[in-house]
């Protein structure tokens, strides 16, 4: 039997890490695009993009993994039943739950190995790439520049780019402000076309605008509008790419003790704000005052609240995705078994199609918590919870040969 379970098991892990590299790397094509446009067009170093790749790798893989695990099993144990494995292992009177036990006990490990994943490294390298990406737009300018916005990133001047186009260099529709108090720099320059270049050192950024206009109010009641058919500013820029830390985290970059130690004071503060608005409220009887300071305390109680499920959604969520890599495997080996059919397309068109639904369910469910309409357990849970009896169904007819209808005393 022994030899039976280890052969099950070798039929499911090449499936496994081939599903997760090709997901891999078709997620990773979206990133692949902006890393090369980093590369080319930008005049980031290899080594900077590289590195934004390699900290981009675990939240591709947290999504991966799950859906490997799903592929993995519609195609091992649909190939067995689609060769009469399964068949033959009946005929031996050997149940074919000891076929899947293998496999289940690597998913139930892979569970216990991505909670720790998701809470703690996937989050890390989310604070590091998106710390990486703040230090190298502030060495390059231009890869902040976004068209047909007001930007405030540059040292003296608010620029607004009507388009760009980033091959050539070339800008149109530009205005610029001027928000520091050098001498001799206009206080808004107009330009229908320019282009930007940098300094051989990359001490600058230039600028270089054709036939616009400079407008000046000199003093008090005088104004001065000039015309140029060219005209250059040079925008100061960091030498070096500096490295820094910064201590502020997003909820998605968050270790699972901050995120538990977040919730906790959120919701510490908001029973505070709570009893102070039942104190006001008591404190001085029907007046007016007393009314309103109470319904200003319970708004921000409740607003504290929903931080507070805010933080605990992401929680959840790193759970539940977590406990997914265990739970798609119950559905995608019984489907194959079912199926008959073990091929490579089989697998990832069912697999697609299964995490497209979760994924659906999971964002639904996120929403819902998130305004306070589902408590985040709940949400973040729901589609583990709506989907379990057609999981169970399936595994039932595919290992048991019956229908969870036949056990709660329903003939079919």
């Amino acid at each position: 039997m022994k030899i039976l379970q280890r052969y099950a098991l070798r039929q499911f892990v090449p499936p496994f890490f081939l599903a997760i590299l090709v997901l891999t790397f078709v997620l990773l094509m979206d990133r692949l695009f902006l890393l090369a446009d980093m590369l080319v067009r930008k005049g980031v170093a290899v080594k900077t993009v590289s590195e934004v790749a390699l900290l981009s790798l675990p939240f591709v893989v947290s999504i991966c993994t799950p859906l490997g695990s799903l592929i993995a099993g519609v195609i091992s144990f649909g190939r067995m039943a689609q060769d009469n494995e399964i068949r033959v292992v009946r005929a031996a009177g050997i149940k074919t739950i000891r076929l899947f036990t293998p496999a289940a006990a690597a998913c139930l490990l892979l569970l216990g190995v991505m909670v720790g994943f998701n809470g703690y490294i996937v989050p890390e390298s989310q604070h590091q790439v998106r710390n990486l990406l703040t230090d190298v737009a502030r060495k390059r300018p231009a890869m902040r520049i976004r068209e047909g916005q007001f930007m405030d990133d540059f040292p003296g001047y608010m620029i607004y780019i009507g388009s760009m186009d980033e091959r050539r260099s070339a800008v149109r529709n530009v205005a610029i402000f001027e928000t520091g108090k050098s001498k001799g720099t206009p206080g808004f320059v107009t330009a229908p076309t320019g282009d930007i270049s940098y300094t051989p050192d990359g001490t600058y950024m230039v600028m270089t605008l054709f036939d616009g206009e400079m407008h000046e109010l000199v003093e008090t009641g005088s104004y001065r509008r000039l015309q140029f058919g060219r005209h250059v500013i040079n925008v100061v820029m960091d030498d070096d790419l500096v490295r820094r830390e910064r201590e502020f985290r997003s909820n998605e970059e968050m270790l699972l003790p901050q995120l538990a130690s977040t919730m906790r004071k959120l919701n510490q503060e908001a029973l505070e704000l709570r009893a102070k608005a039942d104190t006001a409220r008591l404190s001085a009887g029907a007046g007016e005052p007393s009314r309103l300071r109470s319904d200003e305390l319970s708004s921000r109680a409740r607003y504290k609240r929903l931080e507070a499920a805010r933080f605990q959604v992401e929680l959840q969520k790193r759970l539940s995705l977590a406990f997914s890599a265990f739970f798609f495997v119950l559905f995608g080996a019984p489907v194959g078994m079912l199926l008959r059919r073990g091929g490579v397309g089989t697998g990832f068109i069912v697999g697609l199609v299964f995490f497209a639904l979760y994924y659906v369910l999971l964002l639904a469910g996120e929403n819902l918590a998130e305004s306070g309409r589902l408590s985040p357990f709940v949400g973040m849970w729901l589609p583990n919870i709506i989907l379990v009896l057609p999981v169970t169904e399936l595994f039932l007819r595919a290992f048991f040969e019956k229908s969870a209808l036949q056990l709660v005393g329903i003939r079919l």
